[in-house]
């Protein structure tokens, strides 16, 4: 869950990305994994899904191991519209990378990036590398 004031629009990175509504000081945690908000699927539940489900996500959930099993985490608010960098303005943190702390301070109106790799075992496949 996004602890700062968000919104979305367009990206020059990729579609369309999360945007910070208000300054954010370096250190300040911007987000963290709410199980209520942010729901945590089992991989079987993509194999029996509708493959437009499958296809959304793909997109939009995060891969994981939990306890020796995949899960896929799906951020239930603007979070999921966040884009990787390779030099992005948030670090994953915290057990199990449940935070994303601010590693520099970030302007309001600049849009939240995070690294894919640091965090997402199916980053690669989301990744468009040239």
């Amino acid at each position: 869950m996004l602890l700062v004031k968000s919104f979305l629009k367009f990206s020059e990175i990729h579609g369309v990305g999360c945007f910070t509504a208000e300054d954010i000081k370096a250190g300040q945690i911007v987000w963290k994994l709410d199980p209520v908000l942010d729901t945590e699927f089992d991989e079987n539940f993509l194999k029996n899904s509708h493959p437009a489900v499958v296809e959304f996500m793909n997109t939009y959930a995060y891969g994981q191991m939990n306890g020796g099993r995949k899960t896929f985490i799906l951020c239930g608010d603007h979070a999921r519209h966040m884009n990787h960098s390779d030099s992005p303005n948030l670090v994953e943190a915290g057990h199990g990378n449940a935070y994303n702390l601010a590693i520099r301070d970030i302007k309001a109106g600049e849009e939240l990036t995070c690294d894919y790799l640091a965090f997402d075992s199916e980053a690669n496949s989301k990744l468009r590398r040239e």
